[in-house]
């Protein structure tokens, strides 16, 4: 069920990290003021799109996004593992997998 959010109008950074299982990574990533601001991150390459709420990744994250950014994606390439064990049955699982199987190490 990927999320493709349209990123012109944000102001995009940029920010290298390697999550464990991954190739080496750009994250483009950038805050969208809607009802509140909300930081729109992904993959530099791919489409899909994260997000969360500025005031909750700084919470959590103490100003160290690339460590957030890796352990969300650590934590997503488990379920990708997981849908590519089932054989990617459903059309949104394929769609991630044309997505991201460049970067994840199986």
């Amino acid at each position: 069920m990927p999320n493709n959010a349209d990123f012109s109008g944000l102001e995009i950074q940029y920010i290298e990290i390697q999550p464990d299982g991954w190739v080496p990574l750009v994250i483009e990533y950038g805050i969208k003021n809607d009802a509140f601001p909300i930081y729109y991150w992904r993959v530099k390459g791919t489409k899909h799109t994260f997000t969360i709420p500025v005031s909750r990744l700084d919470f959590i994250s103490s100003g160290n996004y690339g460590e957030h950014f890796k352990e969300a994606l650590e934590g997503f390439r488990e379920d990708y593992l997981n849908w590519s064990r089932e054989g990617f049955i459903t059309e949104w699982s394929r769609e991630y997998r044309n997505q991201y199987a460049k970067y994840i190490i199986i």
